[in-house]
């Protein structure tokens, strides 16, 4: 993996669900279009250490990325200022990083998917797609 010039983060609650699938499918796709942006993730509401959601190490391997490794990273964990964009799953997310820790608005992206914790690996499926076609749209922004 070529050094990255740029740090963004995925932001969600737990890290283990949404933002961990989100921090893989970016760095593949940003690795594939030898882009100079890398991804990492970390949660509002979570401890360090806990590994990714079954569903969604499952939702992602059948898609290439493997997330068997990833460990989730809280919040105050987290080293906000090392970040060029925050993409988080929800409004409310946004809301604790620009109330709480002075983040920027313009550096606070709302992408707004649905948390599919507890649900089926058919709910991460959706759930995988509909973060992996919002990347999409962000990795045409960075080749721009």
């Amino acid at each position: 993996m070529q050094k990255a010039d740029k740090l963004i983060a995925f932001v969600c609650s737990g890290n283990t669900c949404r933002s961990p699938m989100a921090e893989g499918i970016f760095n593949r796709l940003a690795e594939e279009n030898k882009l100079s942006v890398r991804a990492e993730s970390f949660g509002m509401a979570t401890v360090d250490g806990l590994p990714a959601s079954e569903n969604s190490v499952k939702a992602c391997s059948e898609i290439g990325i493997d997330l068997t490794d990833k460990r989730s990273i809280s919040v105050g964990s987290a080293d906000l200022k090392k970040y060029d964009r925050f993409y988080c799953m929800s409004q409310s997310h946004a809301d604790i990083l620009k109330i709480y820790f002075g983040i920027d608005d313009k550096k606070l992206n709302i992408m707004g998917v649905s948390d599919p914790y507890g649900g089926d690996e058919e709910i991460y499926r959706m759930c995988r797609d509909e973060i992996y076609n919002y990347i999409e749209e962000i990795i045409e922004e960075y080749e721009n």
